[in-house]
């Protein structure tokens, strides 16, 4: 299977999307200035509320933001708005990275050019935190970034934030909240899990989320404790299998995870009453899960064996292979029980990253997951994670004008969700050039 490939629209047909609009007449404007609005109509509109695709609609955008969304009958275009005909074409909200490293501009600007409108920063190191603060990324037509901080580590950590007791928790916490405005606040593996319940209580006085960073033990007890997002389903950790198996488990994972990970989806029952404990703690939570398949399945897409696929061997990567499909199952126990599903492309970062959220989607998909679905778990879903469903993840009056034109039907199949054919972004139309870049697309 291909990855998808940026900037899907020629020039050519975003400029001719341009020069076929037309000002609307015979209304009066109301709440705004109708020459500076844009209908863009003549689409299917996909809204991420989980509905299904609504044919020949319209969605009239002004100042930036969504002024309504539906049948074109409905809506009141004021005198003077652009028409934009989009000729049938496919649109969703503006896609959310809910796990990323983005360590630059042209990372952020290859995921926007893929429909990643926003994204989740999952451990930015302490010394860029100070470093930039939350200045971070160059001017341009990027996606919006959640900076939340240095990731939490445990004593002696050496990227991120470093705690050296539980005294501690609380003042960290609020400073990091506080002062320098994190938005949320990431754990890492090496933190007890013990101390994440003083975590939580100290971020829920901020406001602000905690997220769990590939734990790979501990992870129910943390959530238990109070955390609201766990990223990492593939997680190594011993709790979620078999208490016969545990012990001897713990003595593989020192073996690395080329012989880890496969035992580990060996011994794991998606079916099982240690899932089923996970689930119970994961619904008493109301928290949610980013799977991380993408990042899991790395070394069953790499195109040569030895050390350009991180030391797996073809034979490593055949037992992988085998014990694949229990991944898989895992989501769709997750799915079944109405657990709230993100999609993330994981890390390491780099060109690569827009490619892998897309990656994501696609597993989704072979996890059983319908297509209309993944769209609002890519989508709505993370928004509420972030706490910023009032103005992105939906396609609604009121929100913020991040919407994705495709050029065809991803409850179809998901992978036309990366034929990117325009991105509107905070209301500005762009168009993705072949080599890189974007071109403002201007209507009047």
């Amino acid at each position: 299977m291909t990855e998808p490939r940026m900037g899907a629209l020629l020039l050519a047909s975003a400029l001719a999307i341009a020069s076929s609009v037309s000002p609307a007449s015979g209304q009066d404007p109301e709440a705004f200035i109708g020459a500076t609005a844009e209908l863009y109509t003549n689409l299917t509109l996909i809204d991420g509320r989980g509905g299904p695709p609504e044919e020949n609609a319209a969605i009239l955008v002004w100042n930036g933001r969504i002024q309504g969304a539906g049948p074109r009958s409905s809506l009141q275009v004021p005198q003077g708005t652009q028409i934009v005909d989009l000729e049938g074409s496919y649109v969703i909200p503006g896609l959310i990275d809910a796990h990323a490293a983005p360590r630059d501009s042209a990372t952020l600007a290859s995921m926007l050019a893929l429909g990643i409108t926003a994204v989740r920063e999952a451990a930015m190191p302490l010394d860029r935190f100070r470093a930039m603060g939350r200045d971070v990324f160059a001017e341009g037509p990027l996606p919006a970034v959640y900076i939340g901080g240095p990731i939490l580590e445990g004593p002696a950590g050496s990227t991120g934030l470093s705690i050296e007791s539980a005294d501690g928790v609380t003042e960290i916490v609020e400073s990091l909240t506080g002062d320098d405005g994190a938005e949320f606040v990431s754990v890492a593996e090496t933190v007890p899990w013990e101390w994440v319940r003083d975590i939580a209580r100290a971020a829920r006085a901020e406001n602000a989320p905690v997220w769990l960073e590939g734990r790979h033990e501990g992870w129910v007890l943390a959530v238990r404790s109070g955390a609201d997002v766990a990223s990492g389903l593939v997680s190594l950790d011993p709790d979620l299998l078999p208490e016969a198996e545990r012990e001897s488990f713990r003595g593989r994972v020192t073996d690395g995870p080329r012989v880890a990970l496969p035992e580990w989806l060996r011994l794991v029952d998606p079916a099982g009453p240690e899932v089923d404990v996970a689930v119970s703690a994961l619904l008493s939570r109301d928290a949610a899960v980013v799977p991380l398949l993408s990042s899991a399945e790395t070394p069953l897409r790499c195109v040569s064996s030895g050390a350009t696929c991180g030391g797996w061997s073809d034979a490593d990567r055949a037992n992988l292979q085998a014990q694949w499909p229990k991944a898989l199952a895992l989501v769709r126990t997750l799915y079944d029980q109405e657990i709230r599903l993100l999609a993330g492309s994981g890390r390491p970062s780099g060109p690569v990253s827009g490619a892998r959220f897309h990656r994501e989607l696609q597993l989704l998909v072979e996890a059983g997951i319908p297509p209309l679905e993944i769209i609002s778990i890519a989508t709505r879903n993370a928004a509420i994670a972030l706490g910023e469903l009032h103005r992105r993840g939906t396609i609604e009056e009121d929100k913020q004008a991040d919407f994705v034109i495709l050029d065809g039907d991803p409850t179809r199949d998901i992978r036309n969700a990366a034929r990117i054919r325009l991105v509107v972004l905070r209301g500005r139309a762009w168009a993705p050039k072949p080599e890189g870049g974007f071109e403002r697309i201007r209507f009047r």
